[in-house]
């Protein structure tokens, strides 16, 4: 990891104290003590440096999930890398990500999320919050602050919680940044101000949030969208183009489907060579549970109704449909990522590329995405909840991604 020159082991500023330091081993048993510590040390196993300079937000997210995951599932374990599939990292090396993006991407993970404003709250609320959430070793607090209103050098920055002293009413920061500050005591008000600013690139307050392994939700099982931004401005955009246009009044609904298909191909025409619509997540290693859950989405769409109708075109074989899967074939070496990623076909990715498409659908207009989407949702309801899972993943996924170009 390269540091900029200026950015090394800053002192902290007065009416903050350092975790490692007389003062601060006082506190920290003090917290222990009165039972504000509960997550810790789970986190401490876990403790993440930012591996670059605007990853604070991702950093600070995947320290929480590795946190609380559940140690059985061998697959979840997560870098900053591994959110690839969820935003664009070259965008976040550059500009970081905002606290609204923060909240999004914990629920895509697999996170519960309460998300707060510290505007117009109280301290006691904020410290109410705070000492809840630190009683336990199931959730971790997350803050998006600016580092200038507790006299550090820098802007917005998000780090997790890793406790709280009621005796001393400070919360303890693990800082991401460790090369810049070690992880430190902060008094409650001071934290609640530096919570309470506006964010430049976005003009909203920041914020703070609870989270804790969602219950019931789980994360997608296999297939996950490109929201690169060469893929938005090029395949999108013309097949948006295309859902808006009106049907033939005389077309069936197998010949929509044809027409449907062949302008993916034409949009996917379009984009270069390493580009891709979509494709799956890369799990080096797999459970028994996840590899069964795989095999049973596999089952569901390929006895699915879109599915068979797919198969019975012959415009598959084209050239241009590499391009909307990439599989083993188009890189080296994607089959260790995924034991099963062999078993795809591109009806089947068509299927869910189908299924999972947010059809802007208006009540009044007679457009290909209305007739589609009308088909779409019958079919969907008739398929198992772990396809129906999947495809609501996705389509959140495209939405967000529409949201980010708007």
């Amino acid at each position: 990891m390269s540091v900029r020159k200026g950015t090394h082991k800053r002192q902290l500023p007065s009416g903050l104290t350092a975790y490692c330091s007389d003062e601060g081993k006082v506190i920290f048993k003090e917290a222990l003590e009165q039972g504000h510590m509960g997550v810790y040390f789970k986190m401490a196993e876990n403790f993440l440096t930012q591996s670059e300079l605007a990853y604070c937000g991702l950093s600070s997210l995947v320290m929480a999930y590795n946190t609380l995951k559940d140690p059985d599932i061998a697959a979840g374990w997560w870098d900053e890398d591994m959110l690839h599939c969820y935003i664009n990292l070259d965008a976040v090396r550059g500009n970081g990500i905002t606290f609204g993006q923060l909240l999004y991407l914990a629920e895509r993970i697999g996170l519960s999320v309460e998300g707060y404003s510290t505007h117009k709250m109280s301290d006691d609320c904020f410290r109410s919050i705070i000492r809840s959430a630190t009683s336990t070793d199931d959730k971790v607090v997350i803050v998006n602050y600016h580092r200038g209103c507790l006299g550090q050098s820098g802007g917005g920055h998000v780090v997790p919680l890793g406790g709280y002293s009621a005796s001393r009413d400070m919360v303890l920061v693990m800082d991401v940044a460790r090369f810049k500050y070690p992880p430190h005591w902060v008094p409650i008000p001071s934290m609640k101000k530096a919570i309470d600013t506006v964010d430049g690139s976005t003009n909203e307050r920041r914020g703070f949030c609870v989270v804790s392994l969602a219950k019931d939700a789980k994360p997608h099982i296999f297939f996950t969208p490109n929201l690169l931004v060469n893929v938005s401005d090029v395949f999108v955009k013309q097949w948006v183009s295309w859902l808006s246009c009106e049907p033939s009044h005389e077309q069936s609904l197998l010949e929509l489907l044809q027409e449907a298909v062949s302008m993916l191909g034409v949009c996917a025409k379009g984009l270069d060579r390493d580009s891709f619509v979509l494709t799956h997540e890369a799990l080096h290693e797999c459970s028994a549970e996840h590899l069964y859950s795989t095999r049973g989405l596999f089952d569901t769409i390929r006895v699915s109704d879109l599915h068979s109708m797919l198969l019975s075109m012959a415009v598959f074989s084209s050239a241009e449909w590499k391009h909307v899967y990439m599989g083993i074939r188009m890189w080296r070496g994607l089959e260790r990522r995924h034991p099963m990623a062999r078993d795809v076909t591109v009806p089947m990715v068509m299927a869910v590329m189908l299924y999972s498409w947010p059809y802007h659908v208006d009540a009044e207009a007679s457009t290909n995405a209305a007739r589609l989407a009308m088909f779409i949702e019958n079919s969907i309801a008739k398929q198992s909840t772990v396809l129906q899972r999947e495809v609501a993943y996705l389509k959140q996924q495209w939405l967000f991604k529409a949201s980010q170009d708007e």
